[in-house]
């Protein structure tokens, strides 16, 4: 956890929510969700969002951090996959970003730097996956 002086620390472990849509494999996960959680929810429809590695990763973290994991060569960096989030902005009000509305903000936080707000919702492009055989090397 990375911490500055005078800074916010902000708990969002209580915003845990997973919804899979078929109709367009996307799925809509919490800000406090970690990606066991994701991948838990996804598998049964043999989806997944390309991730990290580590299933206790929190969500939010390795998504605004660009996200490597084991299908970005296939399908990009977690943060490529990010289709839309929700957002808490400094003056209390809730906004959603994607390509269409709040396009600049949603530039921000896929890469633009950060302090621009808290995301409390991300929508990601899920994908069709049968079988994944990954190898680690220590």
């Amino acid at each position: 956890m990375g911490l500055c002086d005078d800074g916010l620390v902000i708990d969002l472990s209580g915003i845990k929510f997973i919804r899979v849509d078929t109709s367009n494999n996307t799925v809509r996960v919490g800000g406090g969700n970690l990606w066991g959680e994701v991948d838990h929810a996804t598998h049964p429809f043999g989806l997944a969002v390309p991730a990290g590695i580590i299933s206790t990763t929190g969500v939010g973290g390795l998504t605004l951090g660009g996200g490597v994991g084991h299908l970005s060569r296939k399908y990009g960096l977690t943060i490529d996959n990010l289709l839309e989030a929700d957002m808490v902005l400094a003056d209390g009000s809730f906004v959603t970003v994607n390509k269409d509305q709040n396009a600049d903000l949603f530039w921000a936080i896929r890469g633009g730097g950060g302090n621009f707000g808290i995301v409390t919702s991300f929508k990601f492009q899920a994908h069709k996956v049968k079988t994944v055989i990954g190898e680690y090397t220590l």
